[in-house]
C-alpha cells in the first residue's frame, strides 16, 4: 500500500520530534555527578627577611692590562745589527743597551767629519797669521812707497834743470804707481781679513755640526733603554740589515701599569661623585694567583662607540709588576658606602629592577635600583638594591621563578 504524497513529506520530521523528545527524557531522568573543583597552584620559594643597611657596593668590571708609557724604539742610522742584549719579556734598567749596531761605517763618517774640522780650524789660523804678516808688510810697503815718491820728485827736478831724461822721470812714476798698488792691494787684505775670518768661523761651526751629528749617528748605534721598565718585543735578530726608521724593540715602563676596565652607565655618577670629592676609590684583582691592588685614578676622555659606559683607569698600587700588557683579568671597585640598601642572592632579582615581596601567601612585586655588588662574610657575591618600599623584617622571594608574577601564590618552608 503506498503512502499518500502529504504522508511522506511529514514522516521524517516525526521520527526527528521523537528522537529529540527520546534525548530530553533520558537527559531529565540520567542521575547527577558532583561537578570538579579546580584548586589554584602553589608554588614553593625561598625567601630571606632584609634588614636596610649602609653598605659599601663593589662592581664587578672586566679590564686589560695597560701602559701609558710605552717606547717604540727605531733604527736613527743605516747599518747591521751586531747584537741584541735586551731579550723579549726581560725587564731593563734605563740606559741599558737593548740592541747594538755596526759603527764600522758610522766610525769613519766621524774621522772624516774631525778632519775636515781639524782643516778648517787650520786655516783659521793660517789666515790670522798672514793678517798679522800684512800689518808689518804694510809698513814696509808704505816706506817704499814714500822713497818711491822721493825718487818721483827728484827725477822731476833733474828732468826741470835739462839734467835728467824723460825715461827717467818716466820710471821712477811707473816704480811709484807699482808700489801704489801693493799699498793699496795690501791694505784692502787687512780690510778684508774680518769677512774672511767670518767665513771660516762659518764654515767651522757647520763643520762642528756636522760632526757632532756624526757623533750622535754613532751613539745612536747602541740602543738604549730610555726608562727601567720590560722588553714587550724584539723586532730584529743579529745580521738583519735595519734603515732609518725601522723598528727594533718595544718597551714599557712595569712600575707604570694601568688596569683599562669599562665602567657601566648606569654607576658612572656614583662613580664621578666620588672621584669629585677626592674619595679614594680602591679596587682589586687577581694576576697568575698574585692579588693586585688597584686605585681608580681617572675616568676616559673618550666613550667607546661600541657600548654604553666608559673606560676607567686603575693605577696598579700593590702586585701585577710581573703581568704581561694584554692580560685580561675581573677587577672589583669599591664604591662609596650607600644607605638603605639590601643584599640579595641574583636569584633574587628579576630583570634589573625588580623583586618580589611576601605578602599573605602571595608574590608582591617591588621596583628597586640596583647599586653594585657586595661581598658578604662568606664571600659570596651578592646584588645591593634599594627601594623606598623594602622595610625592615620584609620577606623577599630568592628562589627563581620563570613564571613569577605579581599576586602569584606561593609557599615557603614556614607557610
Amino acid at each position: 500500500m503506498s503512502l499518500s504524497p502529504l504522508v511522506r513529506r511529514i514522516l521524517p520530521l516525526l521520527i526527528l520530534a521523537a528522537g529529540v523528545i527520546g534525548f530530553l527524557i533520558l537527559r531529565a531522568t540520567a542521575p547527577e555527578s558532583p561537578p570538579m573543583a579546580v584548586g589554584e597552584r602553589v608554588w614553593r620559594v625561598n625567601t630571606e627577611t632584609v634588614t636596610p643597611a649602609t653598605l659599601a657596593p663593589s662592581l664587578s668590571l672586566y679590564g686589560h692590562v695597560t701602559t701609558p708609557r710605552t717606547a717604540n724604539l727605531r733604527a736613527a742610522v743605516e747599518a747591521d745589527v751586531l747584537e741584541t742584549p735586551g731579550e723579549e719579556g726581560r725587564r731593563v734598567e734605563a740606559g741599558q743597551v737593548l740592541v747594538r749596531l755596526d759603527d764600522r761605517e758610522i766610525g769613519l763618517l766621524v774621522t772624516q767629519r774631525e778632519a775636515d774640522v781639524a782643516d778648517i780650524r787650520a786655516q783659521i789660523s793660517a789666515e790670522r797669521l798672514r793678517n798679522a804678516r800684512d800689518r808689518e808688510a804694510l809698513k814696509h810697503d808704505e816706506a817704499l812707497l814714500e822713497i818711491a815718491w822721493r825718487n818721483v820728485e827728484r827725477a822731476q827736478d833733474l828732468f826741470a834743470r835739462k839734467l835728467g831724461s824723460q825715461s827717467a822721470l818716466d820710471e821712477a812714476r811707473r816704480a811709484h804707481e807699482q808700489q801704489a798698488l801693493a799699498v793699496n792691494a795690501r791694505r784692502l787684505a787687512l780690510e778684508d781679513f774680518q769677512a774672511r775670518l767670518a767665513q771660516l768661523e762659518a764654515r767651522a761651526r757647520r763643520a762642528e755640526a756636522l760632526l757632532e751629528d756624526a757623533r750622535l749617528d754613532l751613539e745612536r748605534t747602541r740602543v738604549r733603554a730610555p726608562f727601567a721598565g720590560r722588553v714587550s718585543r724584539l723586532a730584529v735578530a743579529p745580521g738583519d740589515r735595519v734603515r732609518i726608521g725601522d723598528p727594533l724593540a718595544t718597551l714599557f715602563d712595569a712600575d707604570a701599569l694601568e688596569v683599562r676596565a669599562r665602567i657601566p652607565a648606569l654607576y658612572l655618577p656614583v662613580v664621578r661623585r666620588g672621584l669629585d670629592a677626592g674619595e679614594p676609590l680602591s679596587a682589586r684583582g687577581e694576576i697568575d694567583g698574585e692579588h693586585v691592588v688597584l686605585e681608580l685614578s681617572r675616568l676616559a676622555g673618550e666613550a667607546p662607540a661600541t657600548g654604553a659606559g666608559v673606560e676607567g683607569l686603575f693605577r696598579i698600587t700593590e702586585g701585577g709588576e710581573h703581568a704581561p700588557l694584554g692580560r685580561f683579568l675581573t677587577v672589583h671597585l669599591r664604591l662609596p658606602e650607600a644607605a638603605d640598601v639590601v643584599a640579595l642572592p641574583f636569584e633574587a632579582l628579576y630583570g634589573i629592577d625588580r623583586v618580589y615581596r611576601i605578602e599573605e601567601g602571595r608574590m608582591r612585586a617591588i621596583t628597586v635600583e640596583r647599586r653594585g655588588e657586595w661581598l658578604d662574610d662568606n664571600g659570596r657575591e651578592r646584588v645591593l638594591v634599594y627601594s623606598p618600599q623594602i622595610r625592615d623584617g620584609d620577606r623577599l622571594v630568592t628562589t627563581r621563578l620563570p613564571n613569577a608574577l605579581d599576586g602569584l601564590r606561593v609557599e615557603t618552608d614556614g607557610h
